[in-house]
């Protein structure tokens, strides 16, 4: 499928948070998007793509291939500058356009090859590979790696250091010094590089522009070049161009020192690219392959373009093949609101009911409040509490796969994210292993409970969130008085002595008993027994506990 381009009216707008920069889209100006599909744009050839997700958006640092038709006196690649895009849904992409060119390094004369972005220090430091004007050894091509900052992506970038960071001159480097990669590792910060069979990696002192040690051999047998680490599940993975024309290929090890095992090829070779060049990131819960082809009109070797498909990992932490597509579908990276919602897994339509203790897939009935579910925040972004208003129990998965996915009095939070703008979200039981709730089988069977197991991004993985509006509850009655602070209110009927405790955020009660948490407006908010009543999630003002004989009003700050 190729790139529909469009035009919609928008404006860059930078908010300063914390001095780091948020990117919103407000409307106001012309400026060219691509729509989602693969290849990602047909407005340029663009190649040996970088990923950077920044404030939750995410920046694409893109290399632009110049050449023209295929024939046989153009055989090379000819790249002058680097391009910018940035998503916020994986549907909509803005060009910054050539923010950055060879011309900024006073040093370099040509070729602006593959480059990787990160952010640290409150900038933004891009390391690209380029020619240099007067440093070449025999037997090298000349290349050499330079460092550009900015405060942000779109620019303006200008060079950090006036020198190359990486030579011909630099000790252990290779003859062709080419395909920058930052990895952080906790507080140490490494770059990778290397090409023709030969890669090497280096520490960065933490101002990003100098080399904290001597490079050395990365040891991966069958390297060929475009080196990219990641992080997952206990285990360092370092992917890479392998062969010429190249795989994309992957070892892992248990530690950044090894030792490392070879797992073989993820991406195949290329129609009409002899090169392979990929980056590997997660946004908003989707684990992704960036890659660049030759499917745009008129590609081919050294006219390439990038695509987006998905990465899976299976119950080992294993890479699957990847498989190429039309494009990976469109994402809402807004929160959620709080409030009551009927949920319903987007392959069979059948609701989630709490049954027994138990949450699996029923028939949809309006009128079942076990089917209806009040979700609120929880303490960080996109973590939430959900809640049966029928039971007042929490949603809480296991973290072991095949478990069945069980709700407790007790509140716990999870991690909630767009799976897809028309399937729905994942509810992640643990979102760093990749783990969340999946209709057993793959049924359509009432009755069917859901279990944990790996994201497949398969339709029963996916949840639908509709608006409810929550039963009103009978508004409360009995002689209360307010509880402020830790000072206790003594309600006249029971006794009961309710304390809320404002650093801890607990509601304390003097004996153990059933109790019900309920707004201003009679609505419930939680259900449970015991002695406290954790209102972490729950927003400041005036709530209502009720227990067996009696209500006391508590203020909650």
């Amino acid at each position: 499928m190729g790139t529909r381009s469009f035009v919609f009216l928008a404006m860059l707008k930078r908010v300063v948070c914390d001095a780091c920069f948020c990117v919103s889209l407000v409307v106001a100006l012309c400026f060219a998007f691509a729509r989602a599909a693969n290849p990602l744009t047909t407005d340029f050839y663009s190649a040996d793509a970088a990923a950077l997700v920044h404030n939750d958006s995410l920046f694409i640092f893109a290399g632009h291939d110049e050449q023209g038709p295929q024939g046989n006196n153009n055989k090379s690649f000819i790249m002058n500058d680097w391009h910018v895009l940035v998503t916020d849904d994986m549907e909509h992409y803005h060009d910054y356009g050539a923010v950055l060119s060879v011309k900024t390094f006073k040093w370099a004369n040509a070729s602006a090859f593959a480059g990787h972005c990160e952010y640290r220090n409150g900038k933004f430091y891009w390391y690209v590979a380029v020619h240099h004007g007067t440093i070449k050894e025999n037997g090298s091509e000349g290349f050499a790696i330079g460092v550009a900052v900015a405060d942000h992506p779109s620019g303006p970038w200008k060079d950090a250091i006036g020198q190359a960071l990486i030579t011909d001159n630099t000790p252990n480097d290779v003859k062709l010094n080419i395909d920058p990669a930052i990895f952080y590792d906790g507080d140490d910060i490494w770059m990778y590089w290397g090409s023709w069979n030969a890669g090497r990696r280096v520490k960065l002192k933490d101002n990003m522009i100098e080399l904290a040690s001597t490079p050395e051999d990365i040891k991966i047998k069958d390297f060929f070049e475009a080196p990219w680490m990641h992080y997952f599940r206990g285990n360092y993975y370092f992917s890479y161009a392998s062969g010429y024309p190249s795989t994309t290929n992957y070892s892992m090890a248990p530690s950044l020192n090894g030792p490392w095992t070879q797992k073989g090829v993820i991406n195949d070779k290329m129609d009409n690219s002899e090169t392979n060049h990929q980056a590997i990131f997660k946004y908003l819960g989707h684990w992704y392959f960036m890659y660049h082809g030759a499917n745009s009109p008129g590609g081919w070797t050294y006219r390439r373009s990038v695509n987006i498909d998905y990465l899976y990992y299976d119950r080992d932490g294993l890479i699957q093949k990847i498989k190429h597509t039309d494009g990976v579908d469109p994402v809402n990276n807004a929160l959620i609101e709080e409030g009551g919602y009927r949920l319903t897994v987007s392959h069979s339509n059948l609701a989630l009911e709490d049954s027994e203790g138990v949450v699996m897939q029923q028939t949809a009935d309006e009128k079942n409040e076990a089917q209806l579910w009040v979700l609120a925040k929880g303490d960080s972004a996109r973590y939430y509490t959900l809640k049966n208003f029928a039971t007042g129990r929490y949603y809480c998965p296991s973290k072991i796969l095949l478990d069945t996915v069980k709700t407790s009095e007790k509140a716990c939070e999870i991690r909630i994210e767009n799976a897809s703008a028309k399937k729905g979200y994942f509810l992640f039981a643990d979102y760093d292993s990749d783990y969340l709730g999946d209709v057993l089988n793959i049924s359509k069977d009432v009755g069917m409970p859901l279990i944990t197991w790996v994201r497949t991004g398969t339709d029963n993985q996916k949840v639908q969130f509709a608006k409810a509006e929550l039963p009103k509850v009978e508004p409360p009655t009995g002689i209360v008085r307010e509880s402020r602070g830790s000072a206790g209110a003594l309600n006249a009927q029971t006794m009961q002595q309710v304390r809320y405790d404002a650093s801890a955020r607990v509601i304390r009660l003097e004996h153990e008993t059933r109790w019900t948490l309920l707004d201003v407006n009679g609505v419930v908010v939680r259900r449970g027994f015991g002695r406290e009543i954790q209102v972490h999630s729950v927003c400041s003002g005036m709530y209502f506990v009720r227990t067996d004989r009696a209500t006391a009003k508590v203020m909650v700050k």
